[in-house]
């Protein structure tokens, strides 16, 4: 402890060893700390700032930091969500967590919520992050999340339309614009968001590709479409009579860019007519997969994908692999 440290540690014991012992025996009790201190070091006590709303400081400056490197803002909303939920429920500082709180607290989570073990993970990598991130910055000298087991769970299948039921679903379509948006998601592979998005400025007809400027974490990358999209783009396009930058505008005045939960709306209207489960990501599990089919190179898929980590593209080689297993040991076993 330094010089000016200990005189104020001996200034607060001071005053309260004068509320307990006699005048005379205060020297004396002061000139025993003194002696004592020789063998100790001792360091004031950092007390962690709590906010208004009872959320640790740290966890705000860990989604801040996390706001900064681009993570998408459905990402930022998951981890606010789940962190702000542990804190409050464990009520204990973020130094004072164990291995044992965060056990608690996913078992907690699984008997009251009947989450899936696939959810429950989820929980478990946010936590872990979290508390990596403390003691990357120098906030905690090790995480209590690296004893917790990870939680298996069985893979979600990655459903996917077979060729004939992508063909049904074209031709069901109600207007021209429901063809283009259907053909477009697929033949580029796109999310909903990132085909809400796209502007008429980031599109190449002649190499037939788009750049997608405002993917999942705001990561750039180009996509293709087929010429089948390219036809039916063109002829929604020819319907239209706004000055809409945007590649699909809504249906009435004034024609502004369409919204995720139309796109999601117009798919699922779609399907109901053709007697099929399909939504828009289902359409880029189709993508991914015929790529698969079609011997695409893992890492080219990945870059198309839009895929941050392979691990997550392997998941469709996984997929299909074990429907190629299925098949032999329907025909031949």
């Amino acid at each position: 402890m330094s010089d000016n440290a200990y005189e104020n540690f001996r200034t607060v014991l001071t005053m309260n060893l004068c509320q307990v012992l006699p005048a005379d025996q205060l020297a004396k009790a002061l000139e025993a700390v003194d002696i004592s201190m020789d063998d100790f070091e001792i360091a004031k006590k950092q007390m962690e700032i709590i906010t208004a709303d009872g959320i640790p400081e740290v966890v705000k400056r860990y989604i801040a930091s996390k706001y900064i490197a681009h993570c998408s803002a459905g990402t930022l909303k998951q981890y606010r969500f789940h962190l702000y939920h542990f804190f409050d429920v464990v009520r204990k500082s973020y130094m004072d967590v164990t291995a044992n709180d965060v056990r608690l607290y996913m078992y907690k989570v699984k008997s009251e919520r009947n989450v899936s073990d696939h959810y429950l993970d989820t929980i478990r990598i946010i936590l872990s992050g979290f508390f990596r991130w403390l003691v990357d910055n120098d906030y905690l000298l090790k995480s209590p999340c690296v004893k917790v087991e990870k939680i298996h769970y069985n893979k979600k299948h990655m459903e996917s339309l077979s060729p004939v039921q992508l063909e049904e679903f074209r031709w069901n379509t109600d207007n021209i614009r429901e063809k283009a948006m259907i053909d477009f998601l697929f033949s580029s592979g796109c999310r909903a968001a990132e085909c809400a998005a796209v502007k008429l400025s980031d599109i190449d007809w002649q190499n037939r590709s788009v750049l997608i400027q405002h993917g999942k974490g705001d990561k750039q990358r180009t996509v293709f479409f087929n010429a089948e999209a390219y036809v039916s783009l063109r002829g929604y396009l020819a319907t239209r009579t706004d000055d809409t930058d945007a590649l699909f505008v809504s249906d009435r005045n004034p024609h502004g860019p369409i919204k995720v939960r139309t796109i999601e709306s117009i798919i699922r209207k779609a399907a109901r007519r053709s007697g099929l489960h399909v939504y828009p990501h289902k359409l880029r599990h189709t993508f991914a997969t015929a790529g698969i089919r079609g011997g695409m190179p893992l890492s080219q898929l990945q870059a198309l994908m839009g895929h941050a980590n392979p691990q997550t593209t392997m998941l469709y080689v996984d997929q299909y692999q074990q429907d190629l297993q299925h098949e032999h040991q329907r025909v031949y076993a």
